[in-house]
């Protein structure tokens, strides 16, 4: 498969993961561990906005096309939770590093100290984006193969609009 196919599924897949999490109000949102991080900004305000009685309220939620079972339901919600703390931890610590990168741009900081904070920067986002992933598999898990592939032609037929 080429490599722009799997780049295309794998968004895919997050999408997905943004989908499931809007639906159950969380505020993790896979799409900000795209590399360039445009689309995190746009997607936190949408999934802040997004709430349960919201998808519930709306005509065929994904919850509902995919035939999700209560416990199904409740495995996933357990798992973005689990996952939501993680992330959480994480990204305040990269608040306070991305703070005290842009004091030592302004400051008196030798170069290789401002390297070396942008690369605790670099890692601390990745491990940020391993941590989405991670919660993607574990949602992935919870699903039969057949509401993988439905949820697949929902997403298709939705981007297709």
């Amino acid at each position: 498969m080429p490599i722009i196919q799997w780049q295309c599924l794998l968004f895919l897949a997050a999408i997905s993961i943004f989908i499931a999490n809007s639906r159950f109000g969380l505020a993790v949102s896979p799409l900000s561990f795209s590399p360039n991080n445009q689309h995190s900004s746009t997607a936190k305000s949408i999934i802040v906005d997004n709430d349960v009685t919201t998808a519930k309220q709306q005509p065929q939620s994904l919850i509902q096309q995919l035939n999700l079972t209560d416990e199904q339901r409740q495995k996933i919600k357990l798992i973005h939770h689990r996952y939501k703390q993680q992330i959480l931890k994480k990204k305040n610590k990269l608040a306070k590093l991305q703070q005290q990168l842009s004091d030592m741009m302004v400051g008196t900081e030798p170069v290789e100290s401002i390297r070396t904070k942008n690369q605790q920067l670099v890692a601390l986002r990745q491990e940020i984006g391993a941590l989405r992933f991670e919660s993607m598999l574990a949602t992935r898990e919870i699903l039969t193969p057949q509401q993988r592939q439905k949820f697949r032609k929902i997403l298709e037929s939705r981007l297709s609009r």
